[in-house]
């Protein structure tokens, strides 16, 4: 008689799954639906589900960083030693990799370990089917195959909006916050948006900046423990792109023409330049009444922000001008200390990969496939994914033969890919023609197919005038905003210097 032995199952999926039912609600919260401990392989997998079903039962939510008070007790109670070691071995793994439970991809972690279960349930089944021929018992096969239930989330049967108390768990919790804020003024702009399942495009002419503006918001996820995927698609190569990167954490460059004796614009106060604030913290008590140019500023003169925190509404941003005296152009030494120190301070357990590909070699359907590839290698899922940008995308498999069409089904998969991975999607695109002399771009600046707006949550505006360039300012708007209020003739005004890597200096209304 041929003796069936079941296959050795990879131990990820289940790692992945007993993790989320630990740290995050909303995962504990949706599992049990699909949840099967016959369909688990590794013994203490089972048991940790376990406690942890039981753990939501009582309080109606995970045990996080309680599970060790549960493992201690049970340990207690004579837990068998081996699967004491590995228990402990497993939480003790857990604890290291996710310091940040709030970051924990719920909605995606749910998807995946619904497809395992599927996938579980068929192959026990086939395997159970192979034993009861192998011996001739159709009967026992029939029994079988009449009692097999299909996985499925309550969640594909349909719901009701006003009963179904996970559903609404679910909804509220994955909205709680941003993946990561910006300060000040940009952030109030900004900060609502920045939220799993968003897909916000940045919209401008060419040379406007939509490239510094992708990698500051790609630096500044990393540095708030976000995931982040950067698909570099054409403008610029891997070593522009390193280079940029480099300025942004060193704060200067590494060519010559901007190493010399520069003036970095600055956030300071009209009431303060005008000298009309008599405020007893006020940094100084001269003005710039009459002065046109720095160097005619009068000896002693300071910047002065004291009322942003104290009096917010007497508080009216202007720009100023602070010197830089000649440095030495950045080196690939100094690029690799500061870095390596942004890393050590900001980013903890979180990774950031980049991808540089030239223009039109890559498709949406590229991207998907090497985030599936990371995720089967290193287990790396992006909390944040920037394609820069999506005009240079290459059309998508079997796509159609016109190009506006071809269009609309990139930004329609790229959609897609934000809803099925649960991340943030950020890209760029360009504007038209007429907006180059435009002070403000409007929904009637957008280039080659106006269906991007049906699929984005967001597009964001970089305004300048070439007054505004050579000072130092940008203005930065919504053109259009799902589930929000927005007024586009409201603008945020932003201070630059790309000569020393820094696209958001400070920001004022």
């Amino acid at each position: 008689m041929p003796i069936y032995t079941r296959k050795q199952i990879d131990s990820v999926p289940e790692r992945r799954i007993i993790t989320g039912m630990i740290v995050s609600n909303q995962f504990l919260g949706g599992i049990g639906s699909v949840y099967k401990a016959e369909l688990m392989s590794i013994p203490y997998a089972k048991t940790v589900a376990r406690w942890c079903l039981q753990y939501h039962q009582t309080y109606g939510r995970a045990p996080k960083k309680h599970i060790q008070d549960i493992y201690e007790s049970q340990a207690r109670k004579g837990m068998p030693s081996d699967q004491q070691t590995m228990i402990g071995d497993f939480l003790q793994s857990i604890s290291n990799r996710f310091q940040k439970e709030e970051k924990f991809n719920a909605q995606y972690r749910l998807d995946q370990a619904e497809e395992y279960f599927k996938s579980r349930s068929f192959e026990i089944l086939k395997e159970d089917l192979e034993s009861a021929l192998a011996i001739n018992n159709v009967q026992e096969a029939e029994t079988l195959v009449s009692r097999f239930k299909h996985i499925k989330r309550a969640k594909d049967d349909g719901i009701n909006p006003f009963t179904d108390k996970q559903v609404m768990v679910d909804a509220f919790e994955q909205e709680i916050k941003p993946l990561f804020t910006l300060p000040g003024p940009i952030g109030q702009l900004l900060n609502d948006q920045l939220q799993r399942s968003n897909f916000i495009s940045i919209m401008a002419p060419e040379k406007r900046g939509k490239t510094w503006w992708l990698m500051e918001l790609a630096k500044r996820a990393y540095k708030a423990r976000c995931n982040v995927a950067f698909f570099g698609l054409g403008d610029m190569g891997r070593n522009q792109m390193q280079r940029r990167f480099g300025m942004m954490v060193a704060g200067k460059s590494w060519q010559t023409k901007h190493c010399g004796k520069i003036l970095i614009p600055c956030l300071d106060c009209e009431r303060n330049q005008n000298d009309t604030c008599h405020k007893k913290w006020r940094k100084n008590r001269v003005g710039l009444d009459g002065v046109e140019k720095f160097s005619d500023a009068p000896d002693g003169y300071r910047t002065c922000t004291r009322c942003i925190g104290k009096m917010f509404n007497r508080f009216k941003g202007a720009v100023w001008y602070e010197e830089r005296g000649p440095v030495v152009p950045l080196t690939w030494r100094e690029s690799i200390r500061a870095s390596k120190h942004f890393a050590s301070r900001s980013a903890g357990k979180r990774d950031f990969k980049m991808v540089c590909a030239p223009a039109k070699s890559m498709n949406v359907a590229g991207i998907r496939a090497r985030l599936d590839i990371w995720e089967d290698t290193e287990g790396f899922i992006p909390d944040v994914v920037i394609a820069d940008y999506m005009d240079i995308l290459n059309s998508e498999p079997g796509s159609s033969k016109d190009d506006r069409h071809k269009i609309n089904e990139n930004w329609m998969s790229a959609r897609a890919l934000s809803l099925e991975r649960d991340c943030l999607f950020l890209t760029a695109t360009q504007s038209d023609r007429d907006s180059y002399n435009r002070e403000l771009i409007g929904p009637d600046n957008f280039s080659e197919d106006k269906r991007k707006y049906a699929h984005v949550t967001g597009i964001l505006a970089i305004n300048q005038t070439e007054e505004e360039k050579a000072a130092g300012i940008q203005r930065l708007g919504w053109v259009f905003l799902r589930e929000s209020d927005y007024d586009r003739r409201r603008t945020v005004k932003v201070i630059q210097c790309l000569q020393v890597g820094k696209p958001c200096i400070a920001s004022y209304w």
